[in-house]
């Protein structure tokens, strides 16, 4: 029933659907999330009070169980070059993803070019898109607040133009705590590969200035961030 919503779902609406009480419902929701089958996200209410949990399919199961422990001894020997070629390997990733994207819907026609807002604004959307399709349940910080100082991860300057993706639920935060070289090095290739391949989607001219991407992992114990940074 989770996978009939389009999107998030909480344990309320879903003991109301099929008459069962919520704690039971609950309790299956838990065990389908330890299997990989769903994943919690965050649900706003409108006004103020504390999120709901909601529960969204995971419609791209991402396996990494073996493969973490398997790259983590094969990608190198110190831990510099094992963070170097999983970034590589997943931007690789995140080129495929566009080109089977592409050949699903067609989408192969000219784009206007666009300015750097829009064109970061058209990125993030379709990095968030990928990610919670993954399963990661990302939230897209809409309206970016101040110009802030210069993270660790990204070492720009500050007021550089930038939306803010947070992660809350990351299908592989175990693996990533044991092996961060290789897991978050993984996504970090991941994230500038989707924001490469939407620079250039359509045979749209690269964009000026260029979007990066930088991943601060585990800022709370369940929360990573992505920023998306134009400049």
């Amino acid at each position: 029933m989770v996978r009939e919503h389009e999107g998030a779902v909480d344990a309320v609406e879903l003991a109301s659907q099929i008459g069962v009480h919520v704690t039971t419902v609950r309790f299956h929701l838990d065990a389908l999330c330890d299997d990989g089958a769903i994943t919690r996200t965050r649900m706003n209410r409108p006004g103020a009070g504390r999120p709901r949990t909601g529960y969204l399919a995971i419609e791209e199961r991402v396996d990494y169980q073996t493969l973490a422990d398997v790259l983590a001894m094969e990608l190198g020997q110190t831990v510099q070059t094992r963070a170097r070629r999983a970034q590589h390997a997943g931007h690789e990733w995140a080129t495929r993803m566009a080109a089977s994207r592409s050949a699903g819907t067609g989408d192969g026609g000219h784009t206007p070019e666009a300015d750097a807002d829009d064109a970061l604004d058209h990125a993030a959307a379709r990095t968030t898109d990928a990610f919670a399709r993954m399963g990661f349940g990302p939230e897209l910080v809409s309206a970016p607040g101040p110009p802030t100082p210069p993270s660790t991860d990204s070492g720009g300057p500050a007021g550089e133009r930038e939306r803010i993706i947070r992660l809350h639920a990351c299908p592989v935060r175990d693996l990533a705590r044991s092996h961060p070289e290789v897991v978050c090095g993984v996504h970090r290739g991941l994230l500038q590969g989707l924001l490469d391949t939407s620079a250039t989607e359509g045979n749209r001219k690269p964009h000026r200035p260029a979007l990066s991407a930088h991943l601060e992992p585990f800022v709370e114990p369940e929360l990573c961030v992505a920023r998306l940074v134009a400049g």
